[in-house]
């Protein structure tokens, strides 16, 4: 099947408006954030790595439950999903192995890194960056190797914790030369710096705003104003869904019974959240009774 999702992300991007949405981290979260309506979604890797592994984004993913992940996030998702490539799990052939991968899942871009690999959170402290030669060059191969000219090639450093924002601004120009359609700078600890982020690039940039981490909370007004083309809240589904799980079990605990927090919805209310009418309109298409519509 032909992927067009990356050119609807061009089509959007081309626009005068701000393109963002939340972070979504399994097919329940991307298809109540589709029915919510975004202009895209975006896989976190963070997310990814707590409900795929059940561990903290300390580079403990493969790139193979990545890319599984954003296979599934890409089928039930109305819109274009951006996606978490963390370093390309590599060297050159790996980001380009990475790339490939990604481009068959259906994903209309995804963003590369410069942390040594094992990465780790953008958001966590001790954060080490490879050389800038060795992050041009993976940036360089997903450029030279995507298959779709239109499949997005966002460039991200984490060098301003370790090195400061002039080093990490510098590496997203040398990005930008290497052939990276937008840049991402990672952590910005200042709305001054938010603003140099974007004031200084040579081209189009992504802002990621993990609530309560580095970067101040700004609202989409407000980086709609600054200049950005691209915005990511990676923190809107998973901490909340988190808080969520953990106050409906403790009230199981407490009460004895899940009546309550399920707020009057039963299973199939619940299937249809995830899809079912679609899933019964295919099915009696050609004639299935498999499933009952009551």
């Amino acid at each position: 099947m032909l992927n067009d999702a990356p050119r609807r992300l061009r089509e959007l991007l081309a626009g005068d408006q701000l393109v963002w949405g939340p972070g979504v981290f399994d097919g329940i979260s991307a298809r109540v954030a589709a029915a919510v309506g975004f202009p895209m979604l975006y896989m976190t890797g963070a997310g990814t790595s707590a409900s795929r592994i059940g561990m903290p984004d300390l580079g403990l993913t493969t790139m193979t439950e990545m890319v599984e992940n954003a296979r599934v996030i890409a089928r039930v998702a109305n819109v274009p999903v951006i996606a978490d490539a963390d370093t390309g799990f590599g060297d050159t052939l790996n980001v380009v192995r990475t790339v490939y991968e990604y481009e068959r899942a259906g994903i209309a871009g995804m963003h590369i890194e410069d942390q040594v690999f094992p990465k780790r959170c953008g958001h966590l402290q001790g954060k080490v960056v490879v050389p800038a030669d060795e992050y041009l060059r993976r940036i360089r191969a997903a450029v030279g190797e995507r298959t779709n000219p239109d499949f997005l090639i966002i460039a991200r450093t984490d060098a301003r914790q370790p090195h400061g924002f002039d080093e990490a601004m510098d590496r997203i120009k040398g990005a930008f030369d290497a052939g990276a359609d937008v840049g991402f700078l990672e952590g910005p600890e200042s709305v001054s710096e938010v603003e140099r982020t974007v004031a200084q690039a040579p081209g189009p940039m992504l802002l990621n705003l993990a609530a309560h981490g580095a970067t101040p909370n700004l609202r989409v007004a407000d980086v709609q104003r600054l200049g950005f083309k691209l915005a990511i809240f990676p923190a809107a589904c998973m901490i909340p869904s988190a808080l969520a799980i953990r106050r409906a079990l403790e009230t199981l605990k407490r009460d004895g019974t899940d009546a309550e927090v399920t707020e009057g919805h039963s299973p199939r209310a619940f299937f249809s959240m995830v899809g079912l009418e679609e899933q019964l309109e295919l099915d009696a298409g050609y004639g299935g009774s498999t499933l009952s519509p009551v």
